[in-house]
């Protein structure tokens, strides 16, 4: 299951959008302005719906959603990310194929339909897919982890559509989630990528032309999964926070501000962590933590002391397994909500901020 928050019916309040895997349906729950929602109205995909987004896709003003269907056919389509990569105007499309080795890329036709994909040869099992502009032209690029190829693919936006040849950078084994970020203030976007089997996080340089240094990885717990980054210490420079699944903890990577980041600092998380997300909840100016322990069925918050250090992680009830969090204003009163997903009880968790 996959969610993300948009305001579907243009009253101005944030909707939930949610990919069913298991039933093969799409749903939308609509904001009642109240922090509450209605009943969610449901919409057949095809085969295990995994990851959703939203995007204004034939130019009506109004999001509409798009789900990749891994189970489809025999490409297994996982990750999808939406961009301009034309320069018409319109949203594109770019997608995952984990089980044909490829990202493909749809090219928006103007009327809420796609061109045929046209595919770019990946590593193995392709995962995580960003749209980001690496090289400075104004264009979005794709960056890829390739899980089995133990690497990170980036692919140019040649400017027209198309993209060249993709160019890998070794990361550790399994690389799996990935972010992008200037971590060393010189304007360009920097890779930041957890390896989940060599229980590590890589950081890639932006040399500036589109190419990467090589990787250079700091230790992490067992099994490093969600990667965000956000300036956790007031220093103008974004740090690392990742949890790590095996480990039962969330790490934090302080900046130093050369691009090189200092050891980890771990905070003991709920069982299981899958998902992470900063947000400033208590309105104090400083990004909190905020993961989602899959097998405790809660949601943990762990406050920022302001130098860089955390609180120990306060926990709220989910249901059972939730797995992917986000954060989003849902009832308007301008601090952070909590949405989870929660892949063992076929539900969502709204948690209303009351700081």
């Amino acid at each position: 299951m996959s969610v993300t928050a948009v305001d579907v019916n243009g009253d101005g309040k944030l909707d939930i959008l949610v990919a069913n895997s298991g039933s093969n349906k799409a749903s939308v729950l609509l904001n009642k302005g109240n922090g509450t929602f209605s009943v969610q109205t449901t919409y057949s995909t095809s085969t295990t719906p995994g990851c959703v987004a939203s995007a204004d896709v034939n130019g009506d003003g109004k999001p509409d959603i798009i789900v990749t269907n891994a189970a489809s056919n025999n490409t297994a389509p996982g990750c999808v990310a939406s961009a301009d990569v034309n320069g018409d105007g319109k949203p594109d499309i770019i997608v995952t194929n984990a089980a044909s080795n490829n990202t493909g890329v749809l090219l928006n036709t103007g009327n809420g339909t796609f061109a045929t994909q046209r595919t770019y040869s990946t590593g193995y099992w392709p995962g995580t897919v960003v749209a980001a502009d690496v090289n400075g032209d104004s264009k979005p690029d794709i960056i890829v982890t390739n899980s089995y190829s133990n690497n990170v693919g980036v692919l140019l936006n040649t400017g027209n559509g198309t993209f060249a040849s993709q160019k890998t950078y070794s990361s550790g084994t399994s690389p799996g989630s990935v972010a992008v970020a200037d971590v060393n203030g010189d304007g360009k976007l920097d890779i930041i990528v957890t390896n989940s089997g060599s229980n590590n996080v890589g950081v890639l340089l932006n040399t500036g032309n589109g190419t990467f240094a090589t990787q250079r990885t700091y230790s992490t717990s067992s099994w490093p999964g969600s990667v965000v980054t956000a300036d956790v210490n007031g220093d103008g420079k974004p740090d690392i926070i990742l949890v790590n699944y095996n480990s039962n903890n969330a790490g934090i990577l302080l900046n130093i501000g050369n691009g090189t980041f200092a050891a980890q600092k771990t905070y003991s998380t709920g069982t299981a962590p899958t998902s992470v997300a900063a947000a400033d909840v208590n309105g104090d100016g400083k990004p909190d933590i905020i993961v989602a322990s899959s097998t405790l069925n809660n949601v943990g918050v762990l406050l920022n002391t302001g130098n860089g250090t955390f609180f120990a992680q306060t926990t709220y009830s989910a249901d059972t397994v939730p797995y992917c969090v986000i954060v989003a204003d849902v009832n308007g009163d301008g601090k952070p909500d909590i949405i989870v997903v929660n892949n063992g009880s076929d539900n969502i968790s709204v948690l209303l901020n009351y700081c």
